[in-house]
């Protein structure tokens, strides 16, 4: 299988209208007050696409994922496809809501390889939190590249999620 990672920072206003209204809806349904966008600090963008030679022919898919960060959340928005011009989201889009008190960014695990980018664990931020309206602790490891923007969000991500605990 072959990968291609394409990282950038983003704003706000850099995301779909359909992603921005389903982050809204979904922040609204999980309980949470106000606009979760508001007072957004940093944003990062992964586009992946994956090629994979089966016996019956290449396939590609295309996922995207947005992490928005603020004074107390963190934003993973996850879909699939190319079109960001979309009037509404794609059945196998979601959306997941951490508070930054109880978020922890800890050590991509390497013997997963299909996650962390064969054997390294560099490209990787891997969060280890329990969701907003999640039952339990889980670890999300979400594919950034090596980007400097990578570096950036991961270290503002570090030193909210520190902020917030105290």
């Amino acid at each position: 299988m072959t990968r291609n990672l394409l990282t950038g920072a983003i704003t706000v206003e850099d995301l779909p209208a359909a992603t921005a209204a389903f982050i809204r809806k979904q922040a609204a349904a999980k309980g949470l007050d106000g606009d979760p966008l508001d007072g957004v600090t940093h944003g990062l963008r992964t586009d992946e696409d994956s090629l994979e030679r089966l016996s019956s022919g290449p396939r590609t898919e295309h996922h995207t994922t947005e992490m928005l960060l603020s004074s107390q959340l963190l934003i993973i928005s996850y879909r699939q496809g190319h079109d960001d011009t979309y009037e509404r989201v794609d059945a196998a889009a979601r959306v997941s809501f951490h508070r930054l008190d109880q978020l922890e960014v800890v050590t991509p695990v390497p013997d997963r390889p299909h996650r962390t980018l064969g054997t390294a664990t560099l490209g990787v931020l891997s969060v280890e939190s329990r969701m907003v309206g999640g039952p339990r602790r889980t670890t999300r490891n979400i594919p950034t590249g090596n980007a400097p923007e990578a570096t950036t969000f991961r270290n503002a991500l570090v030193d909210a999620a520190g902020r917030a605990r105290t």
